[in-house]
C-alpha cells in the first residue's frame, strides 16, 4: 500500500550554516568579494581613501533581484526579507554536519514527508482502531470525497518560506513601536515603585508573610490605575497609538499559489464569528482582489459601554468614558490576496493604508534605502534588512533601562518611615540615573542596511544602525596583526572607547554603591526574626571587615590598572601548549599532550600606575585573607609571586610543583605592553611579535579558526591511538571505550571539512560604521 505524506522540514540553523557545501560559481558578472556596500550620500571617505564605487544598477535588475520590495511603497521604515531557504537547506543536509547531526539526532533530524514523496507501507504495518476494524464499503460518494481538492494535504512551511518572505513595516512604525517601549518602560517603574512600597510596608510590620501577596496585588489593579493615570503611559499614549502598515508576502510557485492562498486565508475566517465587532471586506489593489475584515472600533467600544461595571470599579467611571472614546476612533485590518507569485497578507489601522507600489520606479527598491544592496545583485542572496533612521531614533528615545527601576524605587521609598531616612539612598538612585543618561548621550544613530549571501560560505555585510558607543573605530590598531598567525584558533583585538570607558565605570561604580547602601539600609530594619538576623549579621560583617579592603581593591582595578594600560586590547587562543606534570596523569599524555594556551595583550600608557594597581591589590588582598583566616580559624597566607627578567619584560608568577614554563599563569609588563597568559612562554612570544607588529585601520577583529581546531583534534586523537597501552594500562574498559567512541570522533573531526573559520569584523569607512561576518567554508 502506497500513502502520500507531506514533504518538508525546517532547517533551523539553515542560514547560519548555508555554504557547509561550496557555493556553485554565479554566472552572472561578480564585484570582489570584499566589496563594500553602496554607502548612502552625503557620507564622505576618509582622507586618501575614496569611497567604494558601485556602477549604477537598473532599478528593474534590483526589483528583479529583491523580490516583493518592488510593490511596496517608498514610506517603509522596515524591511526584512529571507531569500533562497530552499537553495540553503538543500546545501545544508548536503553537508558532513548535517550528517553528523541527523545520525546523533536521529528521529528529531529526520524530515517529514511531502506529496512528492511515496512511501511503501506494508499491510501489516497499518494500525487500525478496533472500532474500525469492520470492513467498510466503499461508495462512489466516497470516492469523490476522497478526490475533492479542498481534501488535499496542507502545504507545507517550506512551500510557503522556501523561496522568498518578506516582512515590511510602513509608516509610523518608528512611532507606533516608541509607543509600545514606552508602555513597557513605565510599567516597569510603576512595578519597582510597588515593590518598594511593598519591603517598607514589611519592614514596619516585620512580617513579610504578605509580602508576595502585597506585590502580587500591586500589579493587578493597582498597576492598571497607575498607568492610566501616568501622563506619559495613560489614556494619552493610547490616544496615540495606532496599528502600523504591515506587509507580510510569501512568494509561491504557480501551480500551488491558490491552495497557498487559502490555506493563509482560512485563519482569517475565524474572525466572522466576532459578530457585528466586525465587517468583511473586499478590495482591489494593482487589480489584484484581497479579501478580509475590519474590527470596527465603535462597535468595541459599544461592546465596553455595555459592560462596564467591572471597569468603573477598576479604573473609574471618567477613566472609562475617556477610554471608551479613543476606542472608538480605532479600527483594525486584516487582508490578504496573492499579487503575482506572492500570498500577501496586511494588517493596518486603515485600508488606506495597504499601499501597493504601481510599478518598481514608484517603489521601495527604487529609493536610497536600498542603493546598498547594488553591489550583491550578482549573488546568490540569502537575506537583506534596512530600516531608517528616524525608526531607530525614535526606538532609541521611548527605550528605557536601569533608569526607570531606579527612579521607581527612589519614588517608591520616598517619604516612607518604615525604614528610616531615606534621603541618602534616594540620591544615590538619582546618581544612577544621570549617569545612564550620559551613557546615553554616547549613542549615535544612522540608518542601517544589511545584506546576507552566499560566497565561499555566508557573508553578512552592514552599515549604519545603533552604536553605544563602545568601540574606538577611528583610532589605527597596533595589535591587529596579531591574529594572522596560523595557530591561533581563537583571536580578538579591539579598542575601547575613552570616554565610554569612563562613563561606563562611573555607572558600574554608582550601580555598587546604590546596592551597598540599600543592603545597609535593609539590615537596620528593627527584627528578631531568624533570617533577617542572619542577614543583618552577614551584612554588618561586611561592611566593618571587608568593605574597605572590597573598595581598595576596585580602586585599584578601576582606576589605576585602567588608566596604567591603554585603550587597545588583544585575545588569543593557540593550542600549542604543553600539559603540567599533574599527578595521576599518564605519561604519554604528559608527554606528548597539547592544551590550549590563552593570552590578553594591551597596550600600555603608564607603567608607574600598573604597578601601583598592583601593590595596592596585593595589600587589600593579603587583608581580607588574613581576616578571612582569623574567622575560619586556619592561617591562609598569601602567596608571594615571583618574578623573572627578559628582555625588558617583568613576568610575576606564583610557582606551583607542576608548573612549568608552557603552563604558567602569570603577567607580565613592560613600558609598552602588558600581557596576562597562561604560559609565560607564549607571553613572550606574543610580546615579541606586538613589538614588529605593523600599524592596521582602526576596528574590532574577532576570528575563531575551525581548521588548527580540527587539525588538534585530529593529534589528539592519533596521540591517544599511538599511545593507548601507556594511557589505558591494564583497565581494558576504558580502551573498549576509547575503541568504541573513536568512529564517533573522527565522524565529528571529518564533519569539519566543511568548515574554515568564521570572522567578525567592524570598522569605519569614511564616517560610515560597517561590519561584516563571514562563517567561510572549504
Amino acid at each position: 500500500m502506497k500513502k502520500r505524506l507531506n514533504l518538508w522540514m525546517i532547517p533551523a540553523v539553515a542560514v547560519a550554516l548555508a555554504a557547509c557545501k561550496k557555493t556553485e560559481e554565479v554566472k552572472q558578472a561578480e564585484p570582489a568579494a570584499d566589496i563594500a556596500p553602496a554607502i548612502p550620500s552625503g557620507t564622505s571617505a576618509p582622507e586618501g581613501k575614496p569611497a567604494p564605487e558601485t556602477a549604477k544598477v537598473n532599478i528593474d535588475e534590483r526589483a528583479a533581484k529583491l523580490g516583493f520590495a518592488k510593490h511596496l511603497p517608498q514610506d517603509v521604515e522596515a524591511l526584512a526579507s529571507i531569500h533562497n531557504v530552499n537553495m540553503v537547506s538543500e546545501k545544508l543536509q548536503s553537508s558532513k554536519i548535517w550528517e553528523l547531526m541527523a545520525s546523533e539526532m536521529g528521529d528529531a533530524m529526520a524530515p517529514d514527508f511531502g506529496p512528492d514523496v511515496e512511501i511503501e507501507m506494508e499491510e501489516e504495518d497499518i494500525i487500525i482502531p478496533a472500532e474500525e476494524e469492520q470492513e467498510e464499503e466503499i461508495t462512489e460518494d466516497d470516492t469523490l470525497e476522497a478526490e475533492d481538492p479542498d481534501m488535499a494535504a496542507p502545504l507545507g512551511p517550506m512551500d510557503l518560506l522556501g523561496s522568498e518572505v518578506t516582512i515590511a513595516m510602513g509608516k509610523s512604525t518608528g512611532e507606533q513601536l516608541g509607543n509600545m517601549l514606552t508602555l513597557n518602560r513605565r510599567s516597569t517603574y510603576f512595578q519597582m515603585r510597588a515593590l518598594a512600597k511593598a519591603l517598607v510596608i514589611m519592614a514596619k510590620t516585620d512580617d513579610a508573610s504578605g509580602l508576595t501577596e502585597a506585590y502580587a496585588n500591586s500589579m493587578g489593579k493597582e498597576l492598571v490605575l497607575s498607568l492610566l493615570k501616568d501622563e506619559e503611559s495613560g489614556i494619552n499614549l493610547i490616544e496615540k497609538m495606532n496599528m502600523p502598515p504591515l506587509y507580510i508576502a510569501m512568494r509561491v510557485e504557480q501551480s500551488k499559489l491558490e491552495a497557498a492562498a487559502q490555506q493563509i486565508a482560512e485563519p482569517l475566517g475565524m474572525m466572522a464569528s466576532m459578530g457585528e465587532m466586525v465587517e468583511p471586506l473586499n478590495i482591489e489593489r494593482n487589480g489584484s482582489k484581497f479579501a478580509g475584515y475590519k474590527i470596527i472600533g465603535t462597535e468595541v467600544a459599544k461592546m465596553m459601554a455595555a459592560e462596564r461595571g467591572d471597569m468603573d470599579e477598576v479604573m473609574g467611571s471618567e477613566s472609562v468614558d475617556r477610554l471608551i472614546k479613543v476606542v472608538e476612533t480605532k479600527n483594525i485590518v486584516v487582508l490578504t490576496g496573492t499579487l503575482g507569485d506572492y500570498v500577501v497578507v496586511f494588517a493596518g489601522a486603515s485600508v488606506d493604508d495597504f499601499n501597493l507600489a504601481a510599478s518598481p520606479a514608484e517603489s521601495l527598491v527604487a529609493t536610497e534605502s536600498l542603493a546598498f544592496t547594488d553591489a550583491y545583485l550578482g549573488k546568490e542572496l540569502v537575506g537583506v534588512f534596512s530600516g531608517n533612521k528616524e525608526m531607530l531614533s525614535k526606538l532609541m528615545d521611548s527605550a528605557g533601562g536601569l533608569a526607570d527601576m531606579a527612579q521607581g524605587l527612589r519614588d517608591g521609598m520616598s517619604g516612607s518611615d518604615g525604614i528610616g531616612d531615606t534621603r541618602d539612598l534616594e540620591s544615590l538612585l538619582e546618581v544612577v540615573v544621570e549617569r545612564e543618561q550620559a551613557l546615553q548621550k554616547l549613542v549615535s544613530i544612522d540608518a542601517t542596511g544589511s545584506v546576507a549571501f552566499l560566497d565561499e560560505g555566508l557573508k553578512i555585510e552592514s552599515y549604519g544602525g545603533i552604536s553605544h558607543g563602545a568601540l574606538d573605530l577611528k583610532t589605527t590598531s597596533k595589535l591587529a596583526s596579531l591574529g594572522d598567525s596560523e595557530d591561533a584558533v581563537m583571536f580578538f583585538n579591539a579598542t575601547a572607547d575613552a570616554t565610554y570607558d569612563e562613563k561606563s565605570r562611573a555607572y558600574l561604580e554608582a550601580l555598587m554603591e546604590t546596592a551597598y547602601a540599600i543592603t545597609m539600609k535593609v539590615a537596620e530594619v528593627p527584627s528578631e526574626k531568624g533570617d533577617m538576623v542572619q542577614f543583618k549579621q552577614m551584612a554588618t560583617m561586611f561592611d566593618t571587615q571587608f568593605r574597605a579592603d572590597l573598595v581598595g581593591l576596585w580602586d585599584a582595578f578601576g582606576n589605576d590598572f585602567a588608566s596604567g594600560l591603554g585603550t587597545e586590547s588583544a585575545f588569543i587562543i593557540d593550542m600549542k601548549g604543553t600539559m603540567p606534570a599533574v599527578p595521576g596523569v599518564p605519561k604519554p599524555i604528559l608527554d606528548h599532550a597539547r592544551i590550549p594556551r590563552m593570552a590578553m595583550v594591551s597596550t600600555v600608557d603608564d607603567r608607574t600606575k600598573v604597578a601601583s594597581a598592583w601593590q595596592k591589590m596585593n595589600t587589600s588582598i593579603t587583608s581580607m585573607l588574613a581576616k578571612a583566616s582569623e574567622m575560619a580559624g586556619t592561617e591562609i597566607p598569601m602567596q608571594k609571586p615571583m618574578s623573572s627578567e627578559k628582555d625588558g619584560y617583568t613576568t610575576w608568577f606564583i610557582s606551583m610543583p607542576f608548573f612549568n614554563d608552557e603552563f604558567l599563569p602569570s603577567v607580565t609588563v613592560g613600558d609598552k605592553w602588558f600581557a596576562a597568559t597562561t604560559s609565560k612562554n607564549h607571553a613572550l612570544d606574543v610580546l615579541k611579535q606586538a613589538e614588529s607588529a605593523v600599524a592596521g585601520p582602526g576596528g574590532m577583529t574577532f576570528r575563531m579558526n575551525f581548521k588548527v581546531m580540527q587539525t588538534y583534534g585530529r593529534d589528539m586523537l592519533k596521540m591517544v591511538e599511538d599511545n593507548a597501552s601507556g594511557i589505558f594500562g591494564d583497565d581494558s574498559s576504558e580502551l573498549e571505550n576509547f575503541n568504541s567512541s573513536k568512529q564517533d570522533i573522527i565522524k565529528a573531526l571529518d564533519a569539519m571539512n566543511d568548515l574554515d573559520s568564521l570572522t567578525v569584523k567592524a570598522f569605519l569607512d569614511g564616517s560610515v560604521r560597517r561590519s561584516t561576518i563571514h562563517f567561510k567554508t572549504r
